[in-house]
């Protein structure tokens, strides 16, 4: 057996109704999804500060996820371990076609454009540049989600001039007064949002990375805080 199998050997005896564990079989998708979010962060963390044994450690822990998840979806009929590797095989061999098929790119950029054919071609029955792109995102990953849409069409000054140059933000604002406070945090200012929106859009055009960038300050700030502690 390898380690894989191993895990998922462990994974069913976690899930197994004799003598398995009682809150590993109360769990649910929906039960499990802020793990996978969390997992994913620590990962992150782990690649931009840890070292590779970290990232080892945090890989397994996002791993133990899927397995896990296929493990429930399998005791439900839906699904197996073996249906999300087939999946996820055969959707990167048709978006490699310069790999596994007839298709060239020498460049970067060449894999970008093959990569977005191929993508294209799959998800042909979606009615928006929009679909697909999850509403769970944070707002800043969600906004460059959204932008990277917008570029592949151009029209990315366009729309966001439209949103900016409206005053969706200020009526908004007016309509609502700004001032009901969320969970104690403070008001919701739909201008200032928009200003934000404007502010990362003008980074991305100018080949910012919005999300590592606010990732470093922030980095800075809790150095700077716990200096002054």
């Amino acid at each position: 057996m390898t380690a894989v199998s191993d895990l998922v050997t462990v994974v069913d005896r976690l899930l197994a109704e004799d003598g398995g564990c009682v809150w590993n079989r109360a769990q649910t998708h929906a039960s499990l999804a802020r793990y996978a979010v969390e997992e994913s962060y620590e990962l992150v963390d782990a690649i931009d500060d840890g070292t590779p044994d970290d990232v080892r450690e945090e890989l397994g822990d996002v791993l133990y996820q899927v397995v896990l998840h296929a493990g429930i979806a399998e005791r439900a009929g839906d699904f197996t371990l073996e249906d999300v590797a087939a999946g996820v095989r055969d959707k990167m061999t048709r978006r490699h076609p310069h790999v596994f098929g007839e298709e060239t790119a020498d460049t970067v950029d060449e894999v970008v454009r093959v990569w977005r054919a191929a993508k294209s071609a799959e998800k042909s029955a979606r009615r928006s540049a929009f679909d697909g792109v999850p509403r769970a995102m944070p707002p800043l990953e969600r906004t460059v989600k959204l932008l990277e849409r917008l570029q592949e069409r151009g029209d990315v000054d366009a729309v966001v001039a439209s949103v900016v140059g409206s005053g969706a933000g200020r009526e908004a604002r007016a309509a609502s007064g700004a001032s009901a406070a969320v969970d104690g945090v403070g008001t919701v200012d739909p201008a200032w949002g928009t200003a934000m929106l404007a502010s990362v859009a003008a980074a991305v055009g100018d080949g910012i990375d919005p999300v590592a960038s606010l990732r470093a300050a922030v980095t800075a700030l809790e150095a700077a805080g716990r200096a002054a502690e």
